[in-house]
């Protein structure tokens, strides 16, 4: 094969070169990128090394800045941080305030314990006596695993349990809401929940928590209110609700506007073979459209105390911009953004009861007393609570697997409008006997015992905090323009500078000068 000749310069390429040269010297002079002129004088070979290596260097960490600062964007776009205002008290709803009694049910209708010894001894019951002991030993503690029955039940559990239930009349017999005295079974609906037939306060009406599919015996979660005309979880009350609308307004702070309840319990209820040594009443402060799980997060009324819970409000919502982000961006859903199959509108706390009931459908063909259900869906039996335990138990390992590896398996990210209220407890003796003898109210047995809870809000104001975009694009163009004239000089004007240079100024330089680098 024969050689390549070699690439003869001509006099046209010196030419070229020196114009370039030339005209890349008389750019430097008059832009703002710095040191870049050092590079183009008539200077020494080593100092125009040295001036390389620092424009290298600079343009080094201006690189890796602007990707960190681009990553940190891109990975957490979102920042929570508080309003630049204070949020008024009566602009948020009071709390829905769910209470449960320790005691499952009324003596005087059956007996737990002696159907119990019988089973034990190996005795006969009635089937009367043994359907009854079945029901209610799902609401119990500890129920003997030799006589558990195999069976699952249908819609027929919630009417025994409610024939047996305890009178909510005599359990609460008084309540103080804004300074007025009234009789607690007219503000508090029955619901069934985790811990049996609970009581609740301000809570929505199960047409505004649950899809119609969902069963719901009787009246329970009856409220007489409609509160979807004044009220929205996401947004809080529209302009056409009053001062006294449905859920309740929170109006006043301070412990002279309390909401008071006062409780009686008569000991010849208590149980010990359905439930454990602690007695009393369990109480959960919530969001008035998420189903209570008050056998997760409650605090206790002990017998003959007086119990005060002064209440902090801590809301977070998202700012219009951060709105339009994916929820895997914001790490939050909108209320109507992630369908529900149970649950009408969306909830964090009513997700996570929905993927748990759904995972044990899945695991036992069943699901717990307590969860949403139709009227095709079996309720799990006795024989069943070791499965819907570790149905539970497995779904909250695996879910924690998928969380730590990036994915999720129920895929329950907070609300974008949240509203959680903490608490803060303390409690005293309750004289009651010795008082209600002075002024001779309530007949007073020897086994009753009379307790108090009194709830209040500190302040008339409180911090809201806010989902906000980390950058917007007014920040993200200071930043990063804030690094490039940090390290390099470089500006807006800069870039209009070279465009200049490349285009404009070579057009003009030939038409009056003929040459495309302009005079010599």
């Amino acid at each position: 094969m024969g050689e390549i000749a070699p690439r003869v310069v001509t006099a046209k390429d010196k030419d070229f070169c020196h114009n370039l040269r030339k005209y890349f010297r008389e750019f430097t002079e008059v832009t703002g990128i710095h040191g870049l002129r050092y590079v183009s004088e008539k200077r020494s070979r080593t100092e125009k090394v040295i001036w390389v290596i620092i424009l290298l260097i600079s343009l080094g960490g201006c690189i890796y800045m602007i990707y960190e600062v681009l990553d940190k964007y891109n990975k957490s776009p979102v920042v929570v941080s508080f309003a630049t205002e204070d949020t008024p008290l009566y602009q948020i709803a009071f709390p829905a305030v769910t209470i449960c009694p320790e005691s499952k049910y009324s003596r005087e209708k059956f007996n737990y314990s002696g159907v119990y010894s019988k089973l034990v001894e190996e005795e006969s019951v009635t089937i009367d006596e043994r359907r009854k002991f079945d029901y209610l030993s799902m609401l119990c503690d500890d129920s003997p695993d030799n006589v558990a029955t195999t069976q699952n039940f249908g819609n027929e559990f919630y009417e025994i349990i409610h024939k047996m239930k305890l009178n909510q009349s005599e359990l609460f017999p008084l309540c103080i809401f804004d300074n007025k005295f009234t009789e607690c079974d007219r503000i508090f609906t029955p619901i069934f929940i985790d811990e049996g037939i609970c009581y609740s306060f301000n809570i929505q009406g199960a047409h505004e928590i649950f899809r119609d599919h969902v069963y719901n015996f009787k009246d329970y979660y009856k409220v007489s209110n409609n509160s979807e005309k004044y009220f929205d979880p996401e947004f809080g009350y529209r302009p056409s609700a009053g001062v006294h609308t449905y859920p309740r307004r929170a109006l006043r702070s301070g412990a002279d506007s309390a909401f008071g309840i006062f409780f009686n319990y008569d000991t010849a209820d208590t149980d010990f073979n359905c439930k454990n040594f602690l007695q009393g009443f369990r109480v959960l402060i919530h969001n008035s459209s998420n189903v209570p799980r008050v056998s997760e997060h409650y605090f206790r009324i002990p017998f003959d105390k007086v119990v005060v819970a002064a209440m902090e409000p801590v809301l977070v919502v998202t700012s219009q911009n951060v709105r339009g982000f994916r929820p895997e961006k914001r790490k939050c859903f909108m209320r109507n953004e992630r369908f529900l199959k149970h649950f009408l509108y969306y909830s964090q706390p009513n997700c996570m009861l929905e993927c748990l009931t759904n995972y044990t459908l899945a695991k036992c063909g069943c699901v717990q007393f307590y969860m949403p259900r139709d009227n095709s869906t079996l309720i799990c039996g006795p024989n069943s609570e070791q499965c819907t335990e570790n149905a539970e138990s497995e779904m909250q390992i695996k879910d924690l697997e998928y969380r730590i590896s990036g994915r999720s398996l129920c895929d329950c990210k907070p609300t974008c409008t949240n509203m959680k209220y903490n608490v803060e407890t303390s409690h005293s003796d309750f004289y009651f006997k010795e008082y209600f003898k002075v002024h001779n109210e309530f007949n007073l047995g020897d086994g009753g015992h009379w307790s108090v809870l009194q709830l209040y809000f500190k302040d008339e104001q409180f911090m809201t905090m806010e989902r906000n975009e980390l950058y917007g694009i007014s920040d993200l163009i200071s930043n990063l323009g804030g690094l490039l004239g940090l390290f390099t000089g470089f500006s807006l004007v800069t870039m209009a500078e070279i465009i200049y240079f490349c285009s404009l100024r070579v057009v003009y330089n030939r038409r009056l000068y003929g040459l495309w680098s302009g005079p010599n």
